[in-house]
């Protein structure tokens, strides 16, 4: 005897509804985010200094803390 295999079946509409939540949701993880950061993230290039690397960032960061997380 067969085993027949169950498979879920998903209208385009409801896709769709799926993709809609999902956008609200990460619009609402985003405006939480700004909340807690009480600055913009920035993307800024490490710059070799000698035997360190710096950050370069406007004058407007000077003497503020920062949490630097690095990609690849």
């Amino acid at each position: 005897m067969e085993k027949k295999n169950k498979r879920i079946k998903i209208s385009s509409k409801e896709i769709s509804v799926n993709l809609e939540k999902l956008q609200e949701d990460v619009k609402s993880a985003y405006e939480r985010m700004k909340k807690i950061l009480p600055e913009s993230i920035k993307k800024a290039e490490i710059k070799r200094f000698g035997n360190a690397s710096h950050i370069i960032l406007p004058k407007e960061y000077a003497g503020k803390k920062a949490t630097v997380i690095v990609t690849k």
